[in-house]
């Protein structure tokens, strides 16, 4: 099960507050979420006048959360309300297949369709001088628009392709095919 700080338990908790329609739109969402202060949006940090161990809640990760959600269709709208596939996908049960679904939808759509990320692993896999496929090793050899994905989105997911088991991944993010 990934952590609880990953982009994938966000997304999670994310359909769950906007289940709820507590909100008018993503400013109001993001304080209800906030408010109700789940610890995935948690940061730590030190206090400088106390010298003592501090935390908040990360609202740029929220909208950030939010703004995935939206990318993948399962929010739309001003109201950023729950779509037919977002009210499935906020079932734990469907959660894995649907996002898995969704990412492979959106990569699709970007230019990147999932059967080239798999050729770009196998062809890090079979250089003459292999090394781990890493998120910027397979990056380097996808031929497709930059412009269209940039590298950080592209990594996040990649890595909600991993945790909803459409890649394997190691914990150090080394990506291979899922065996067939």
């Amino acid at each position: 099960m990934p952590g609880e700080h990953t982009l994938y338990r966000k997304i999670q908790v994310v359909l769950d507050y906007a289940k709820n329609g507590k909100h008018e739109d993503e400013k109001t969402l993001v304080d209800y979420i906030s408010s109700r202060k789940p610890t995935n949006f948690i940061y730590y940090y030190r206090d400088k006048k106390t010298d003592k161990i501090a935390f908040g809640y990360s609202e740029n990760s929220i909208k950030r959360a939010i703004q995935m959600c939206c990318d993948l269709k399962l929010l739309r709208g001003p109201k950023l309300e729950l779509t037919k596939v977002g009210v499935s996908a906020s079932d734990p049960r469907r959660f894995t297949t649907i996002i898995a679904r969704r990412v492979t939808e959106f990569i699709d759509r970007k230019g990147v369709p999932l059967s080239t990320v798999e050729t770009a692993i196998r062809k890090v896999l079979h250089a003459p001088d292999p090394e781990p496929p890493t998120t910027r090793a397979i990056w380097d050899r996808i031929a497709h628009p930059k412009e269209d994905i940039d590298f950080v989105t592209f990594a996040q997911l990649l890595n909600l392709l991993g945790q909803s088991k459409q890649l394997n991944m190691s914990q150090r993010r080394i990506y291979l095919p899922v065996s067939s």
